[in-house]
């Protein structure tokens, strides 16, 4: 039976013991990593924000490399944002310095109200490469809607295990200019990119091990008409679903997100 095994990095800072948590667990092949903020080693955060975001690549950096990885490893990421209007134009300059070129990663990115006293965390799933067959490969088919222009992967599959991560989905398709602006048809489209991408990987909603779904400001009228639009494409199949209520998305104009991941037949 695989065991879990807590993993921490050199000269780790003081939030892991003061709040009881490890850095990250790794468990067979994959590196479960916690999320990151922009801590000293006291776990007090910088000050300035960019200061901020650029520690917290460094705390995942120094977390990934006492794992073996590096960020070419990262089959996952969510990163959670105090002000995301405000503050995606900095973090995207120094996501742009550690992703220079593809493959890139897929990404999900939250608005929330509270960090515990930092602006940004960054939460990541990296592929342990312990093998030479472990690797990481990206996709970004032409039936999903453009995320590559914008420095992302649709889709990132950890080798071996054949696990496939989505980038979260929002209402964007090939072609499409304006979302709708109700939470009922943002849940649709949003939807029909998680049909595409399951017919690229080869898979059904059977093989579906995982899914969130966030909704801004959220009530349980607006989660039930994205577990609507989600019916269609589920059927019988009952994957693990989380469903939180967060206070902004990548942009203002987006109500709904949706990640899953996916077991390759």
């Amino acid at each position: 039976m695989t065991k879990r095994e807590a993993v921490f990095p050199a000269n780790r800072h003081a939030l892991y013991d003061a709040h009881g948590y490890s850095a990250a667990v790794r468990s067979g092949d994959f590196l479960f990593v916690s999320g990151q903020v922009g801590s000293r080693t006291d776990g007090t955060p910088e000050s300035d924000f960019e200061a901020q975001v650029r520690l917290a690549f460094a705390n995942l950096e120094a977390t990934l490399a006492a794992a073996g990885c590096t960020l070419d490893d990262i089959v996952d990421v969510t990163s959670f944002h105090t002000d995301p209007e405000n503050q995606m134009a900095t973090v995207m300059a120094v996501k742009d310095e550690k992703f220079p070129q593809a493959p890139l990663p897929n990404w999900t990115a939250l608005g929330v109200n509270w960090l515990a006293g930092f602006d940004f965390e960054i939460k990541v799933t990296a592929r342990i490469p312990a093998d030479p067959s472990a690797s990481v490969k990206r996709r970004n088919p032409a039936t999903m809607w453009d995320m590559a222009s914008g420095g992302f992967s649709q889709i990132s599959v950890g080798e071996p295990g054949r696990i496939a991560f989505l980038s979260g989905q929002i209402a964007a398709s090939p072609g499409s200019v304006a979302a709708p602006k109700d939470v009922a048809g943002q849940a649709k489209l949003a939807t029909a990119s998680l049909a595409a991408a399951l017919e690229e990987l080869e898979a059904s909603a059977q093989d579906i091990v995982m899914m969130r779904v966030y909704v801004v400001n959220a009530t349980t009228e607006a989660f039930q008409q994205v577990l609507t639009a989600l019916r269609d494409l589920l059927g019988d199949a009952k994957p693990s679903m989380t469903t939180i209520g967060v206070q902004a998305l990548y942009t203002p104009e987006i109500l709904v997100e949706i990640e899953m991941a996916v077991r390759l037949p």
